[in-house]
């Protein structure tokens, strides 16, 4: 057993600029574990609300006191002496203390970063590295899991609420799949970063970068995106498909109106079944790996449609559809509306409830993603979690920001410490 002494917290600036805080949790071994909560600028509907100051002299309202002061006071009372080991009881201590559904009384922000850094403290506790703690804790759901290494996935170009750019699509993804190796399937990805860099110069196309580290440029088509991937992949030495292939975050909620879709692409509002068609034909000619929140997340009708017409050859990954929330998974499950989720540890708000939601998830077969937020830190939890329960994939943005290189690198030193102990 390891009590805790003292939770504690600190307002730091995620990687948007704007205010996010840490988390400090003491033990009574002299262990200490830290975490900071993320946030998303395209969230869903369902997620787990974050507590924000509103004080528009500070930060535009953006500031997280009051979640701090939730830590400092509620959380660690109600917390002290609790056994740090034992996640699931610190978790539904706080889960009751909010008392809401969407832990918008004592803040998700504030709950999450705590659930984190317990984790951490316990791992330290135990002198074991935390994807080891990890996988312990979830094999709790989910009892034949092992460890084992993702494969990342890559934002090399930033659309919808994550660029100035006019791309309705919201990730322009590569997967660097065909490697035995995560230290290889990265710097796979770094290449084709590089050739699409010069790809996009050589046609005079200008070049900032979005949110997440890649690049946002302002294209006639979302589909003139793709082909420039493509391009930089078929010029780079790697094989198109079987090594490095492409994947899309649509985020189709940020330009769903009224039943319609609205995309560049066509020039007329688009009907569900009409949009499902326009990707499936897209997914058919590039051969995409996955395709992430093609439709509005109450667009029931339209998920299932774009599930029929892919036929399992491309997956249909749910975000704000799913929210990483075990009910509306459920639902999905039943509605056979996706075959992929993705794991945002802030849209639920505990650690133990995206375990949850992963052991269902993986119960029934679906692929997992573990994933960053558009506001990011230097914190380097997922690339442990992920590994923890054998997350198929990693997303954690171009590789071209500290707070999105530092994921992938806490993968390699990883895959290097399974690979000294021969378990890689």
């Amino acid at each position: 057993m390891a009590k805790i002494t003292k939770v504690t917290s600190d307002q730091i600036l995620d990687s948007r600029g704007i205010p996010t805080l840490k988390a400090t949790v003491f033990l009574d071994d002299n262990s200490i574990g830290t975490a900071s909560a993320p946030s998303g600028t395209s969230v869903g509907l369902k997620e787990a609300k974050e507590l924000r100051d509103g004080d528009h002299s500070q930060y535009n309202g953006m500031g997280v006191l009051k979640a701090i002061e939730n830590v400092k006071t509620v959380i660690n009372d109600s917390l002290l002496n609790k056994d740090s080991l034992n996640q699931e009881v610190v978790d539904n201590t706080m889960i009751r203390l909010d008392g809401t559904n969407d832990k918008s009384k004592l803040g998700a922000n504030a709950i999450v970063a705590v659930s984190l850094a317990n984790a951490v403290a316990s791992a330290a506790s135990l002198n074991v590295p935390l994807y080891k703690h990890l996988n312990r804790l979830f094999r709790n759901y989910l009892p034949t899991q092992d460890i084992k290494m993702p494969r990342p996935m890559l934002n090399l170009i930033n659309g919808g609420k994550h660029a100035k750019g006019g791309l309705d699509f919201q990730e322009f993804m590569i997967v660097a799949h065909g490697f035995p190796a995560f230290v290889d399937s990265y710097r796979a990805g770094m290449d084709v970063f590089t050739i699409l860099k010069n790809v996009l110069l050589d046609k005079n196309i200008k070049i900032e970068y979005g949110a997440e580290g890649g690049y946002a440029i302002d294209l006639t088509r979302n589909r003139d995106a793709i082909e420039n991937l493509r391009e930089a992949i078929n010029k780079s030495k790697y094989n198109y498909g079987g090594q490095v292939g492409i994947s899309l975050d649509i985020a189709a909620n940020t330009f769903y109106r009224d039943g319609t879709y609205s995309v560049r692409d066509i020039n007329k509002l688009l009907t569900p079944l009409e949009m499902s068609e326009f990707l499936s034909n897209l997914t058919e000619e590039f051969k995409l790996i996955s395709l992430e929140d093609p439709l509005y997340e109450e667009d029931w009708e339209g998920w299932r449609n774009i599930i029929s017409r892919t036929k399992s050859k491309t997956k249909i990954i749910s975000d704000d559809f799913s929210t990483t929330n075990v009910s509306r998974l459920k639902k999905i499950i039943n509605a056979k509306a996706a075959n992929g989720v993705i794991i945002k540890t802030n849209q639920v708000g505990t650690l133990t409830e995206a375990f949850k939601f992963v052991a269902l998830a993986k119960e029934n077969n679906f692929t997992t993603i573990v994933s960053h937020r558009s506001g990011e830190t230097l914190d380097t939890f997922i690339s442990d979690l992920a590994v923890s329960f054998g997350a198929d994939y990693l997303k954690s943005g171009a590789p071209n920001q500290p707070e999105r290189i530092a994921k992938y690198q806490r993968l390699i030193q990883i895959e290097n410490e399974l690979k000294e102990h021969g378990t890689a």
